[in-house]
């Protein structure tokens, strides 16, 4: 498999996230990319010019993470990452909504220096805010299995602390931010954080 990816980008971590948890990343050859650049052999596997993009061992093109994600759950044998109930995988849409926002506002950026004290960027801080307090509340320290609930929470915050530094995104969610220190050390995690 090929995975076409940014070391910055939350829906490529969710997904090298998940690689590492299922015992695939040694099966997959990541070439990481600028989406700006306009490669011409990652435009091949991606028309639309984003990342993350898989190209299964058959040659089939996937062009979202989650549709990616369901992809790995198919061919690998640990735990599914997007197995669990109602309530975790809620917990995990809260937090795929907390960095959506977020690059909204990084990619807003690039066409209005005033973007964030626009409408927009003043919307999407508000669902970067509310959606980290919400989540603090529902998350149960999904640990074990270590699914998408456990990645996207770990994944939102760190994006956030990235991107936008001078705010105290931790204080918005200690148990999110207690977990995500708890499993500082575990590989997906730490092997993945956003550097740029």
């Amino acid at each position: 498999m090929k995975l076409y990816a940014n070391p910055t980008s939350p829906f490529v971590r969710i997904v090298r996230m998940a690689l590492i948890e299922k015992g695939l990343n040694e099966t997959v050859d990541t070439t990481f990319v600028d989406a700006w650049a306009d490669d011409p052999g990652f435009l091949d596997a991606n028309p639309a010019g984003r990342v993350p993009t898989l190209i299964t061992d058959d040659g089939a093109r996937l062009t979202e993470a989650l549709l990616i994600l369901s992809h790995l759950d198919a061919v690998g044998s640990k735990p599914a990452v997007l197995a669990g109930g109602p309530e975790a995988l809620s917990a995990a849409g809260v937090a795929i909504g907390v960095f959506d926002a977020a690059v909204a506002v990084i990619i807003g950026r690039k066409s209005a220096p005033d973007f964030d004290t626009g409408l927009v960027g003043t919307k999407r801080y508000r669902t970067m805010r509310e959606g980290l307090r919400r989540l603090d509340a529902v998350f149960a320290g999904h640990e074990e299995p270590f699914g998408l609930p456990a990645i996207a929470a770990i994944t939102a915050l760190d994006y956030l602390v990235f991107r936008f530094p001078d705010h105290d995104w931790r204080g918005l969610c200690p148990r999110v931010a207690a977990f995500r220190d708890a499993n500082a050390d575990r590989p997906s995690v730490r092997d993945t954080v956003p550097r740029g």
